[in-house]
């Protein structure tokens, strides 16, 4: 079990949240989302005030915590606690899920992320357990995976880890770079794909230990070329709960080096947490390239939290992240959130594996970022033989395939 431990050793925080009542859209509201939980995967449709079950795949020692969609039907799923891809039929117009895998291969073990290149014939990995990133090919038409080579991390590790943790694989809005997260590494290493994925540049994050986990690309730019190459990195420490920001310049060689512009609390100002346990989680990026979410988890309050903080351009004198809000998660330790995928990015859902509420969504208001309560389930409703410990993964599959160039620059795409 690769990841459940660190969720677990604060159990104690987990105390009831109140429930939410949800609010009335004037617009109907028809989201189908899948979820990974302990030991299952979960189809749910969402209208607006209430999640409803639709398909239900149980999984006992298995641990889908990210998943991947690709047109027609195919949904990549990784396994943490093992070193398996699995491949499932999904139906985004009905939500019905096939009840196991239609095929399952061996890569790396304890894979915690998975992205597509930009034109879904690539899926990328990132090892947890190995340090490593694999390649697989899904070019075919049936979905299949092909593994093709992995790529190991290279460098210093700090002493918590003694090992490089591919925590999350993030690609930039031209579809050429990925970013690695390496949580043991205290690095983002950066992948060419018109190199063969291999990493042609890394940064050391600092200070030392901090543990760089989720992040995202930022394009100052992006309303006039969305599919550019991005301006700025933004970086979430776990460890450290720090929120960084990197800036970004394309070198002659066509190396990316990323510069570390600012560095704050990932609670933003003044607000109080418990040092010890407080393990920094999620960063989102919304459409717009202005609004940037983050979880904070186990922070040792009733409930833990979601940020918002605002992309700026020259705040003093240099581009900036400006803290915004903060809302309860309605639960305990979210592990990861998403936006919908409509037009205006109107919800934000978020998975908590513990507390009260498991599945919550948050209105958002696209003109300013800014989230508000709308509905919740509880997590002893969505896993109750695991004792109340629910989601770690949520995401709306449309029914429809996205514009690419719409989503280009939202990490869930």
């Amino acid at each position: 079990m690769v990841r459940f431990t660190s969720f677990m050793l604060n159990l104690g925080l987990a105390l009831a949240a109140p429930s939410l009542i949800p609010r009335q859209d004037k617009e109907a509201v028809n989201k189908k989302l899948i979820v990974g939980a302990a030991g299952q995967i979960l189809s749910f449709q969402f209208d607006g005030k209430a999640f409803k079950p639709i398909s239900k795949v149980v999984e006992d020692g298995k641990s889908a915590s990210w998943m991947v969609f690709k047109h027609p039907n195919h949904l990549y799923a990784v396994d943490e606690n093992s070193n398996t891809l699995r491949l499932f039929n999904y139906d985004p117009a009905t939500g019905k899920l096939s009840d196991k895998a239609v095929s399952e291969k061996t890569g790396s073990p304890g894979v915690v992320s998975l992205e597509f290149n930009k034109d879904k014939t690539r899926l990328l990995g990132g090892s947890y357990s190995n340090g490593t990133v694999d390649i697989w090919d899904t070019s075919a038409g049936d979905g299949s995976m092909k593994f093709l080579k992995n790529v190991t991390l290279q460098g210093d590790v700090n002493p918590k880890h003694g090992t490089h943790r591919a925590h999350q694989i993030v690609p930039d809005p031209s579809g050429r770079y990925f970013a690695v997260n390496d949580l043991g590494g205290d690095a983002i290493h950066i992948l060419d794909s018109k190199k063969d994925y291999t990493i042609t540049s890394k940064v050391k994050v600092e200070p030392a230990g901090c543990g760089p986990r989720h992040g995202g690309f930022l394009n100052a730019n992006s309303q006039s070329n969305p599919s550019s190459l991005p301006t700025h990195y933004a970086v979430l420490c776990e460890t450290m709960n720090q929120l960084q920001l990197y800036s970004i310049e394309k070198k002659a060689d066509d190396t990316l080096a990323l510069k570390r512009v600012q560095n704050q609390s990932s609670y933003g100002p003044g607000v109080t947490f418990n040092t010890t346990t407080a393990a920094a989680g999620e960063l989102t990026v919304a459409y717009n390239q202005r609004d940037v979410y983050i979880t904070n988890r186990l922070s040792g309050n009733e409930t833990d939290n979601v940020s918002l903080f605002s992309f700026q351009n020259k705040i003093g004198k240099d581009d900036g992240l400006l803290f915004k809000q903060q809302i309860s998660s309605e639960g305990v330790s979210p592990r990861m959130m998403s936006l919908s995928r409509d037009k205006n990015e109107s919800i934000m859902f978020v998975a908590n594996p513990m507390g009260k509420n498991g599945l919550v969504a948050l209105t958002r208001d696209e003109s300013c970022g800014s989230l508000a309560p709308m509905a919740s389930m509880l997590n002893t409703d969505i896993s109750p033989k695991d004792g109340g410990f629910g989601p770690q993964f949520v995401l709306e599959i449309p029914a429809t395939e996205p514009s690419a160039t719409r989503h280009s620059a939202n990490k869930n795409a």
